[in-house]
């Protein structure tokens, strides 16, 4: 009979910690009406690469040139959905009810759709878990950024990962050869992203996933120029600007395959 008092009287005391203290349990659910992605901004010259929160100009898809690089970068662009604590409750600003409803955006979850490059019989075991991994179990990177309540804001995450770079950069080079710019100008690939947040209650909310398609090339983004003179270097090498043939030995990572041979 003891017992039975003591662990009532224990329900009872959770109960009141957990009405005093809400937050404490978090809980994770997707909701786009909170945290919502809305497009990817450019990092380019003409922006001082430096991507901006108040929208105007996005990338509808992005361009990433396996001769000079094995991972992509986006800045996404999200708002924070929620109202002011204050609009919900009829606080007034002087109360000492704290505004919760600024949103801290922890990490982020990105799918790949590996299109053309999926994995076929020749590739390995290891390259094709690989694919697969990203294909349809996903993958998680740390991101960092926050919004106040019905405020936009910025987030650098990334894409392509040096792995799967790795990977794509293997399936394009089994397709390279002289012909290869003209038989294969492009293969495309889709990347999903959600964004996992944490509201100043702990409220963790997942936003919409976002879809952003991204062509790859070999060789695309280099200008057959050999002046002496370099004046445009991309905020990122081998995404959407493009680098001088003079300057592709010094910043692709297959420098051997930079046309023109500059030097000759």
């Amino acid at each position: 009979m003891r017992s039975r008092i003591l662990n009532a009287w224990r329900a009872l005391a959770l109960i009141a910690v957990l009405a005093v203290v809400p937050g404490i349990v978090t809980c994770d659910h997707t909701s786009a009406e909170s945290l919502l992605v809305l497009d990817v901004q450019p990092v380019t010259r003409q922006n001082g690469c430096a991507a901006s929160a108040a929208g105007g100009e996005f990338l509808s898809f992005g361009t990433m040139d396996l001769l000079l690089t094995n991972q992509y970068w986006a800045r996404l662009h999200f708002r924070n959905m929620l109202l002011p604590i204050g609009t919900l409750t009829g606080e007034s600003p002087a109360s000492l009810v704290n505004e919760v409803h600024y949103m801290s955006v922890q990490r982020a979850k990105i799918f790949v759709n590996v299109g053309e490059f999926s994995p076929g019989k020749s590739d390995s075991k290891t390259d094709a878990q690989l694919a697969y991994k990203y294909q349809f179990t996903g993958v998680e990177s740390f991101a960092n950024s926050w919004a106040e309540p019905q405020a936009d804001a910025t987030i650098s995450v990334q894409l392509i990962t040096p792995e799967l770079g790795a990977y794509f950069m293997k399936k394009m080079k089994a397709l390279k050869g002289d012909a290869l710019s003209n038989k294969y100008p492009a293969i495309w690939i889709t990347v999903y992203a959600s964004l996992v947040a944490e509201t100043q209650d702990r409220n963790v909310i997942t936003s919409n996933e976002f879809s952003f398609p991204i062509q790859l090339c070999w060789g695309c983004l280099v200008r057959p120029f050999c002046s002496s003179e370099v004046t445009d270097i991309p905020c990122l090498i081998g995404q959407e600007e493009p680098v001088d043939a003079v300057v592709c030995p010094y910043v692709a990572l297959n420098p051997l395959d930079c046309r023109p041979k500059c030097a000759e």
